[in-house]
């Protein structure tokens, strides 16, 4: 049984996205636990129950956003604490800034560099130490 140090919450409703985000984990982040929800409503269950390490979340979700999902994560008492990882095909500067307004960690645009994704959830990751 493999043993995990980190745990991370991918919420995306794009198959290939969440496909791409699995390979990038098993390959350059082999001892993060990967956890995946295709809804903002699932994901934010999830968050409650796992209390990951480090949330990505995507903006663009069918029913609640990942603004939405974001300030429910920011009001519950047992997630609060987590950061979140805002990704979106918004690349706009005025996305970027609006994002950290928000108050999401970091934002990576999609289509995804895989270096600068990989270094960020290190780096959010390793913050948590």
């Amino acid at each position: 049984m493999e043993e995990y140090k980190r745990t991370v919450l991918y919420v995306e409703d794009n198959q290939l996205n969440m496909a791409l985000v699995y390979h990038i984990f098993k390959r350059n982040l082999p001892s993060v636990l990967l956890l995946k929800a295709e809804t903002a409503e699932l994901g934010l269950g999830l968050a409650r129950e796992a209390l990951p390490d480090l949330i990505i979340l995507d903006i663009g979700l069918p029913g609640l956003n990942g603004y939405e999902a974001l300030e429910i994560l920011q009001q519950d008492e047992t997630t609060c604490h987590i950061p979140v990882l805002a990704t979106s095909a918004f690349a706009q500067a005025s996305d970027i800034e609006r994002a950290r307004k928000k108050g999401f960690a970091a934002y990576i645009t999609k289509p995804f560099q895989v270096k600068a994704f990989t270094d960020t959830v290190k780096r959010l990751l390793n913050s948590e130490d």
